[in-house]
């Protein structure tokens, strides 16, 4: 609402994301039935990507940024919805991409273009997460609290698909903006059946569980956005290069678009970095360049070591019928992934 503070409302203890063992494997069923593998490390290897991100700096965010600008940070959380605003941000991160790369859909065999949005949807963040949100609950009973289930919503973003930010005036809904209207939309009354026949125009039609750091890596490399669950809490300020510790505990959903395996920063910090996304605007002050190169991190974004991967539970969403490795310039290193 107007007066929430995502950073002290996780500190002081909100659960916006929940753990369900139950929801992890049907979802892990949803998708072995739908002809996917829930087992990251399978996909990456059956499609060719296992260790392309080794010794790589891997950024996403520069190509969909070209596509959409201004799309990052995003608004600010309104309420505890970030399992599907971290959902929406991994969305928006495989579409661009998609779009990126130019190659032709696998199933409709078209070159698909950007949706065409007004400059607020842009900035408000191309995918709606309040579409994803409306549906929490199913497909049993709808609630309108806090909280949700990162598998519980990717398998809406898979099943049910969702809606792009711009006006919808045959379902009498303007998405273009994140607001305080929007976010009370579904919950314990799920949206209707002509919603759910728009939402099918846009699903994730792969999805799998990622697991630790390599898997991450070569996922981000691979040219996929993931988003992820955790009980992590990070530091407010980012040091001299973007790098923030984690401290504390957040029951909180955030993604990753990008990953810095370079032999430099592992020398560094002793590890690789991730690059997380914040759903909290532009919450945390300090240096956004990154190493050795010219590129900023977009604002709300912040490194943290590579280790916080093994803590979360993570999900790749990929908008086309397969896991293709997508063209992007691989930062710091020679070559493309």
């Amino acid at each position: 609402m107007a007066d929430f503070k995502p950073y002290a409302a996780y500190a002081r203890g909100l659960v916006g994301c929940r753990a369900n063992p139950r929801s992890d494997e049907e979802f892990a069923d949803y998708i072995i039935r739908h002809g996917g593998s829930p087992n990251g490390s399978d996909v990456a290897h059956d499609w060719d990507f296992a260790d392309a991100g080794k010794g790589k700096l891997s950024l996403l965010f520069p190509a969909v940024m070209e596509i959409f600008p201004d799309c990052f940070p995003g608004p600010a959380q309104l309420t505890g919805d970030c399992v599907s605003r971290a959902a929406a941000n991994c969305l928006l991160l495989s579409l661009g991409m998609e779009i990126a790369d130019g190659r032709p859909d696998e199933v409709t065999g078209q070159v698909e273009g950007p949706p065409v949005l007004p400059t607020p949807g842009v900035e408000n963040g191309v995918v709606s997460s309040e579409s994803l949100w409306a549906w929490r609950g199913w497909p049993g009973p709808g609630y309108d609290s806090d909280g949700w289930v990162c598998s519980e919503a990717a398998k809406v973003a898979s099943e049910i698909g969702f809606l792009v930010r711009k006006p919808y005036p045959d379902l009498k809904i303007d998405l273009t903006k994140y607001t305080e209207e929007t976010i009370r939309i579904g919950g314990s009354r799920h949206p209707g059946d002509r919603w759910l026949a728009e939402s099918k125009k846009h699903v994730a039609r792969t999805a799998t569980f990622v697991k630790g750091r390599e898997q991450a890596r070569d996922f981000i490399a691979a040219g996929f956005g993931i988003f992820n669950c955790s009980s992590l809490g990070f530091e407010k300020t980012r040091n001299e290069d973007g790098v923030s510790r984690q401290v504390g505990t957040w029951h909180h959903a955030q993604c990753f678009h990008g990953y810095d395996d370079r032999p430099e920063t592992v020398a560094k910090y002793g590890e690789p970095l991730v690059l997380w996304l914040n759903c909290c605007n532009r919450w945390n002050p300090g240096p956004r360049l990154i190493r050795g190169t010219t590129i900023d991190i977009p604002h709300g974004a912040f490194w943290s070591l590579a280790s916080t991967i093994d803590r979360c539970q993570c999900i790749a969403l990929s908008s086309v019928a397969g896991w293709p490795r997508r063209q992007h310039t691989t930062f710091g290193a020679t070559g493309n992934v």
